[in-house]
């Protein structure tokens, strides 16, 4: 057998479709942005200098992937980010990641829970003060890795087991594996009175 020519005229009729194109794309990149609030990225271009290129456009002129980074702004809160993934995503229904480390935000805002399948969330070096903005992520299921330290929470007695505590379904926080040992310990008794003076 001839090995030399085995691959040369392989040709294949497979094409990704939108839905396989989002979830393989580059992420969107409005880090380093100076924003200070999503808004203001709407009519800007991405960058691709850590991520080489930019995603696809659509017909609609929307990109297709499922990340956005939105790290390094100067970000207070997360208002208006549905919209915002409605302009510039061709199909927000997919986004799966979400970077928004080191900007100044100082609640998780409620928009956050209309992305069912966001599994990784980076919400570090902000100024999250209350533990209990955590809860409403509770409802993203799809959830796996979850970022928070560098926020004022983080001082909290028991912050980790909290964390870990009211979100069971994920696997890593701050850059570290979540441990069987972990999910298993509970919270001293008297917890909530505890943390009670940050809530």
């Amino acid at each position: 057998m001839n090995t030399n020519n085995a691959n040369v005229n392989f040709t294949s009729d497979y094409k990704r479709n939108e839905q396989e194109e989002m979830l393989i794309a580059p992420p969107l990149d409005f880090s380093f942005k100076k924003a200070t609030n999503v808004n203001e990225l709407v009519n800007q271009q991405p960058q691709t200098i850590r991520t080489v290129k930019a995603p696809i456009r659509t017909s609609k002129d929307r990109f297709a992937t499922s990340t956005i980074w939105l790290s390094n702004n100067l970000l207070t809160s997360m208002e208006g980010f549905e919209n915002f993934c409605k302009t510039v995503l061709e199909d927000p229904t997919f986004l799966s990641w979400l970077d928004l480390s080191f900007n100044e935000i100082n609640e998780i805002g409620d928009d956050i829970t209309k992305f069912p399948n966001l599994k990784i969330l980076y919400l570090h070096g902000n100024n999250i003060s209350n533990i209990n903005n955590v809860l409403k992520l509770r409802k993203l299921c799809n959830m796996r890795v979850l970022t928070l330290h560098g926020n004022p929470i983080e001082t909290l007695p028991y912050y980790r087991g909290y964390i870990i505590n009211v979100m069971s379904q994920l696997i890593n926080l701050d850059f570290s594996p979540i441990t069987i040992a972990e999910k298993k310990r509970a919270l001293p008794t008297g917890f909530f009175k505890i943390i009670e003076p940050a809530l």
